[in-house]
């Protein structure tokens, strides 16, 4: 109830404010975080040491480090002024380049050619999601839960009028479907949430990482497209798109799935190094599943998404 409380009243202030004038008090608010906000505070500088440590001071990354908190602040204001975003106003939020590439993603996308968007805890992937179904045509954004109800629901209102369909973990099957009418799937693919997923190298280091993504791609021959949503000096998002990533497809699936995965994770370590300061990971990174899932464990995720696929089909 207070979390839900909270946001509402963020909400409140966020939407009644100029955006210049919500941002100012946000950075405000993010400098406040990092002092409060212990537990994330020590995660993030955890992994900042890992990514960058040997190019950085310890200086340096906690000034990293508050300055990731502070563009966070920056993110959830943007995200809680969501419903004031449509067509109309999307150019104050985002670069004509990066709409550009917006248009350009959605056009590419179809029944013969489906695509998955990918992108990581980078930059704002809300403001993307929402900048691709006002413009792009439908998207499906697979969603970890709120482990309040209604802080879920909030959110999940948020994103309503967008032409964003909210997937659930749960509810997988969905992605399948959207993939197969032509239309847009996209994941944040740098975390697993469900516990589930391969171990792979990022910042030359061991991490749990999720694969549905590839999985779904490599049964469907649809294309992974990296795609990040920066702030630039400017204040608007720049939607950056890079190559797509097809997976293989040999006798072997669970090499072909690690090999593409791995791709794509390269491609966001590449722009977590250009553009760290936007880069929002308060939860252990390498130090969470250090051993990850078992052979039975990917075993049976397996075959549980073969089912699901299925019956879909």
């Amino acid at each position: 109830m207070f979390a839900y409380a909270i946001y509402k009243l963020g909400a409140l202030l966020a939407q009644s404010l100029s955006l210049p004038t919500a941002r100012k008090l946000a950075n405000v608010v993010g400098r406040l975080m990092c002092l409060m906000q212990r537990r994330n505070r020590r995660y993030l500088l955890r992994n900042l040491e890992i990514a960058f440590g040997d190019e950085r001071s310890p200086r340096e990354l906690k000034l990293l480090r508050r300055k990731i908190f502070q563009n966070f602040a920056v993110f959830v204001t943007d995200f809680l002024r969501m419903p004031l975003v449509s067509t109309e106003n999307l150019d104050g939020y985002m670069t004509a380049a990066g709409l550009e590439n917006v248009r350009r993603l959605g056009a590419e996308a179809s029944v013969e050619t489906p695509t998955i968007i990918t992108s990581a805890h980078l930059g704002n992937w809300e403001m993307a999601a929402a900048a691709v179904g006002l413009l792009a045509g439908p998207v499906s954004i697979i969603v970890d839960s709120h482990s309040n109800a209604r802080v879920t629901g909030f959110f999940d209102g948020s994103r309503a009028d967008k032409g964003i369909d909210v997937v659930p973990l749960s509810a997988y099957h969905r992605c399948f479907r959207a993939l197969k009418r032509g239309h847009l799937v996209a994941i944040v693919g740098d975390r697993p949430t469900t516990g589930q997923g391969i171990m792979l190298s990022y910042f030359g280091r061991k991490a749990l990482m999720p694969d549905g993504h590839v999985v779904l791609a490599r049964r469907l021959g649809a294309s992974i497209v990296p795609t990040f949503a920066v702030m630039g000096p400017d204040g608007k998002y720049e939607y950056l798109l890079d190559e797509p990533i097809r997976p293989r497809v040999t006798d072997d699936e669970e090499a072909d799935v690690r090999e593409c995965a791995q791709r794509c994770l390269a491609v966001s370590e590449r722009y977590v190094k250009q553009y760290p300061e936007q880069w929002y990971v308060f939860r252990p990174v390498w130090d969470a599943y250090n051993d990850g899932p078992t052979l039975e464990d990917r075993q049976e995720l397996r075959k549980r998404r073969a089912q699901a696929m299925e019956a879909s089909s």
